[in-house]
Formats: C-alpha cells, structure tokens, sequence
C-alpha cells in the first residue's frame, strides 16, 4: 500500500512539473551545426517540402547542410536543405535582403554575430550587421 501511495504522488508530481514546462522551449536548433552534424538551424518541421535557413558558406565537408556554426557571414536564404546527411544541398537559388550597398557579384554576403542570432523550431531570426536588416 504505501509502495503504491509512493508511486502515486511521484507520477502526479512529474505531470506537475511537465505542465509548467512546454518541451518546445527545450529544443536548440543549433544542435549540430558545429563540428561534423550536418544541421541547419532555419524555421522548419518534421518532413516539410520548406526549410528556409541561412547559407553561410560552401567551404568544404562541413558546410553541406549549408550552414555552420563556426562561420560569420551569410551569403543568403534558401529555401530547402538535407539536414544530417553530409551530402550536399539542393542548389537552390539564394536570396539576400541588402539596401544602401553596391554589392558584386563575386562578393554578395553580410557579416552577423550569433548573439544576435536567435532559433526555435518552426522559427529564425538574425541580424545582416552589414546591411543592417533584421531578418525573421
């Protein structure tokens, strides 16, 4: 009997603390994307035909998600991407949010800092530094 009275009030505590906390909030979608992961962080869910996420380079091995960690620039959004899997990326075409700047073509890209980098699932946001454009 007490067995089942412990057993009891320890289930009903942990419903308690679960209702407080939504599991959402404890997902980092930036899991990953150092090292060798292969993720992205952009705004996406579970087998959608969309991922927008950020590229920041195509310097090797590392980057075939189209996004790494340990990178400062952005050279633009794209729209779908393979996360995880060490192959390259989709190809897509990028877009880049840019004002008051004569870019080239050999060197369309924006500096950012991750501090001023923020995700969640189904959500991204970061700051252009170089343009000054919010992006969401």
């Amino acid at each position: 009997m007490k067995k089942s009275i412990l057993l009891l009030s320890t289930l009903l505590s942990s419903f308690t603390i679960l209702a407080q906390q939504r599991l959402v909030d404890l997902v980092n979608p930036f899991i990953g994307t150092d090292g060798h992961g292969h993720t992205y962080p952009g705004a996406t869910i579970p087998f959608a035909m969309v991922q927008l996420s950020p590229d920041n380079g195509t310097n090797g091995w590392d980057w075939s998600s189209g996004y790494h960690y340990s990178d400062s620039v952005i050279q633009g959004f794209s729209h779908t991407h393979l996360s995880g899997t060490g192959v390259g990326d989709l190809c897509d075409i990028s877009v880049l949010p840019m004002v008051n700047k004569t870019a080239t073509a050999e060197k369309i890209t924006s500096r950012f800092s991750h501090k001023q980098e923020s995700a969640k699932p189904g959500y991204y946001a970061v700051h252009l530094k170089d343009f000054d454009i919010w992006t969401e």
